[in-house]
This record gives structure tokens, C-alpha cells and sequence, in this order.
């Protein structure tokens, strides 16, 4: 089977948990399948074409111009779709918007059906953009399968079309799967950490305000990972407290960063679809303490594999961080139960499920 992935950025650069999960999709499934990933060329100096770890890298060009952007990428996605040899057997599409547009409409006019995996709530939430609100879910109609990451983003992106676009709503139900990420397990010992992580984009939605501000009332010291927009309101917000900004860090510098973690936290206010930061530290045997956002909610239970607190509560995630310091056994035990969840979603576990939808998705043909 060949497979096309179609996402919007891929590494190596700047990226979060969709292009890390598609870039482990691309090295697994090319064991057994030819696979071609179809992304943007961004930064410009990365080469136009690659092979490397069994599969091929298009990356095309990026437009400047910001509304004639997406008709440009939509264009040049379906132009590269069209001149792959062999033709694919099936597009996978991370994200809605712009690649499952982009992949539907390529899928339709060439007869290659396509399969759109949403990446977290922000997709789906149709009333926060008319623009989403019109495009997603005539994107999702055309998809041959739309996959979400979690149960729970199951259950709120039939809600929302239930509420916006119910007209649609019986026939993704039909064709709406469940497939979590896949993960990386650590081996060997991996000792006691001695900092609180907190790793994402530096935007509000991930909270990282609340993080810093409830380490301060611990007393515990801080690594946030990431960057963004908000880096420098936070790192003066953090002045005074013991508060690393680690920036960007490579997947070789994760293991690092996960060692010297004491407890992990995921303060995200909204945006998550199931959070690859979580389920790494999870991984790690590390326990962790976040907000019940989207995925979240099919991960953790309370006080059993991790420790889970409303958004913006500041009081409330300096009580946890205080609670899991002072007892060792408690987060221990909590650290060891995270580890046994974290290994339901080892690559392994997860690739039957995946293969077996692409497999679906390609014998079934283009929907209409």
C-alpha cells in the first residue's frame, strides 16, 4: 500500500505532537508500506525532496501573502498528490485544516480516498470560527474516515455537530474511529527527578502562567519546555524563582529533560487532543498533575495514575505540587500506575488499529 501523509509542517524545525506522531507514523508504517509524506518547505532552506528512515519527504513552497496562502497550498498539495508515483492508495490528512482540505479535494478529483485525523478540540470546536464552522465539517463529509485521538474528542465532536452542523452528524458518526498516539517507552532505570516540567507552546491556552505561579507558592523549582509568543511576559513573571525556559528541545534532549523531572504538568486551559507532552512523562513513570481538557479526561484518573485539577486554579496546583513533594510514596505509586497507562499506547499497541483503518479507507474508495 502507499500511503501519503499530508501535514502542514514536519520535522526536523519547529513542531508539536501532531508532526512528531506523523513522523512516527512515516518511520513505522514504511517497514512494510511506501510511504510519502507531502509538507511545506518551512524554513526555506530545507531541500525540496528527501529519503530518509525508509520513507520520502515533498515539501513544497510557502506562500507570504496570508489569505492567498491557503489556495496556494491547497493547489500545490493536490499538484504533488497528482504527480507521486505510484499513485497512493490512501491519503492520511493531520489536521483539518489546511491538509484534510487539501486532501479531500485532492482525493476527490483524482479518486484516492482520504482520511482526516484531528489533532485536538481546537478543530472541532465550530462555533469559535465561522471560517471552521462552514469548512471542517463539509471536510469531514468528504473524507473517506475521520479519526480522533480519544474518546472523549469522540464524544465532543459529535456534540458540536450535533449543535452546529446536524445535518452531518449521522453520517461521521458512521465513519468516526478512535486511534490514540503512539509512544516511545523508555528503558532501563530512570531514577528520581528533581524539577517540575511543563512543557508545550509558550500561548495562553497552554497556562503556563498558572504553572509558574503555583511552583512559586511550592517552593519547587521549574523547567518549562517550549517556546512561543508569551516567552517573554513569562520569563518576567517568573523573576525571582528558580524558573528555566528551556526553549525548543530536540527529541534527543527529551530523555534528559524527562529524567530530571520530579512531576510533570499539563495546565492547558483548552486545545488538547490527547497531549503527547502528558504521555511521555507518563512513559517516564513520572507522575503527573493536569486539567481534565478534551483527551486529558480518557488518560488520568484522579489520585489512581495522576492527580487533576480545574484550569486557571492556581491554589489547587499548588496543593498538588506540595502534596506529591511531601509524599514520595503517593507520587511514586502515582508514577508507576502512569507508567502501566503509558504502555497501552506503545507504537506496537497502537499500529494494528491504524493499518487496519488505512486498509478500510483504501478498499472502500472516495466518498462522495
Amino acid at each position: 500500500m502507499h500511503v501519503a501523509i499530508l501535514i502542514g509542517h514536519f520535522p526536523p524545525g519547529s513542531f508539536g505532537g501532531a508532526e512528531i506522531q506523523a513522523e512516527g507514523w512515516a518511520k513505522r508504517l514504511s517497514d512494510r508500506h511506501r510511504v510519502t509524506v507531502i509538507t511545506r518547505r518551512d524554513p526555506a532552506d530545507q531541500p525540496e525532496r528527501e529519503e530518509r528512515d525508509g520513507f520520502t519527504v515533498v515539501r513544497l513552497p510557502v506562500s507570504r501573502v496570508p489569505l492567498w496562502r491557503t489556495f496556494a497550498d491547497v493547489a500545490a498539495i493536490e499538484a504533488a498528490v497528482r504527480a507521486l508515483r505510484p499513485k497512493p492508495d490512501v491519503l492520511l490528512c493531520f489536521q483539518t485544516f489546511v491538509s484534510g482540505l487539501a486532501g479531500v479535494r485532492a482525493g476527490r478529483a483524482l479518486g484516492i480516498p482520504a482520511m482526516v485525523w484531528i489533532r485536538g478540540e481546537a478543530e472541532y470546536r465550530l462555533g469559535d470560527s465561522r471560517v471552521h464552522g462552514f469548512v471542517s465539517p463539509r471536510v469531514w463529509s468528504g473524507a473517506s474516515a475521520v479519526l480522533v485521538q480519544s474518546e472523549q474528542n469522540r464524544v465532543d465532536l459529535l456534540h458540536e455537530l450535533e449543535r452546529h452542523a446536524p445535518g452531518r452528524l449521522a453520517a461521521l458518526r458512521e465513519k468516526l474511529g478512535v486511534i490514540g498516539n503512539g509512544l516511545d517507552l523508555p528503558e532501563g532505570p530512570l531514577g528520581a527527578g528533581t524539577r517540575v516540567t511543563s512543557v508545550g507552546r509558550l500561548i495562553a491556552d497552554k497556562g503556563m502562567d498558572v504553572v509558574i505561579d503555583a511552583a512559586r507558592v511550592a517552593g519547587l523549582p521549574l523547567t518549562i519546555a517550549g517556546d512561543g509568543p508569551e516567552r517573554a511576559a513569562l520569563e518576567a513573571r517568573a523573576a525571582g524563582h528558580d524558573v528555566r525556559f528551556a526553549g525548543f528541545v530536540s527529541r534527543a534532549a527529551l530523555d534528559g529533560l524527562m529524567r530530571d523531572t520530579s512531576v510533570a504538568v499539563l495546565a492547558a486551559r483548552r486545545g488538547e487532543g490527547l497531549p503527547n507532552v502528558l504521555l511521555e512523562a507518563m512513559a517516564y513513570g513520572r507522575p503527573v498533575v493536569a486539567t481534565p481538557c478534551a483527551g486529558t479526561r480518557d488518560l488520568l484518573v484522579d489520585g489512581v495514575n495522576g492527580l487533576v485539577i480545574a484550569p486557571d486554579d492556581r491554589v489547587a496546583l499548588a496543593a498538588a505540587l506540595k502534596r506529591l513533594a511531601a509524599d514520595p510514596a503517593l507520587a511514586a505509586r502515582l508514577g508507576a500506575q502512569a507508567r502501566r497507562t503509558a504502555e497501552r499506547f506503545a507504537w506496537d499497541a497502537v499500529r494494528p488499529a491504524l493499518e487496519a483503518a488505512l486498509e478500510k479507507a483504501a478498499g472502500r474508495g472516495s466518498a462522495r
